[in-house]
């Protein structure tokens, strides 16, 4: 009689247990799908042969305002999102100097989804206690400078 291995231990694949164990493997998959079982996540690492990764696109000043206006943020506080000095995004909205290297990243990903970088903004309560945002941050800190 064979016993099945213990969960998360291997087993060798052979032409004799091949068949098997992609009939083992399909009805896991089938279960999983069911919502039956939950399946380990698995994770590969990725290096620098096996990934390739874009690069970010460029800013023009015109386009970091619409980003920062998009996201309804005031030019000291899209700074503080983005962990550049205020100074820094008066200088690229008017055109006098260019964003680069991780700030490039930061404002592709306000760009593209500025509610990941929004989730981070708080604003004070009416009893003084700091609230966090809840994806509506825009509206948030429109609403606390009224």
């Amino acid at each position: 009689m064979k016993t099945k291995p213990k969960p998360g231990r291997k087993r060798t694949v052979t032409t004799e247990n091949f068949g098997a164990m992609l009939i083992e493997a399909m009805k896991e998959v089938v279960a999983h799908q069911r919502g039956e079982i939950m399946l380990p996540e698995r994770r590969m690492p990725l290096d620098r042969r096996a990934a390739e990764v874009a690069p970010p696109p460029q800013y023009d000043a015109q386009m970091i305002a619409s980003i920062r206006k998009k996201c309804g943020l005031s030019q000291p506080v899209f700074a503080n999102v983005l962990n550049v000095s205020a100074s820094a995004i008066r200088a690229w909205e008017r055109g006098a100097r260019v964003p680069e290297g991780p700030s490039l990243r930061l404002l592709e990903v306000a760009d593209r989804n500025p509610e990941a970088l929004l989730l981070h903004i708080s604003t004070p309560s009416r009893s003084g206690a700091r609230e966090t945002t809840d994806g509506h941050a825009a509206q948030h800190v429109q609403d606390a400078r009224l």
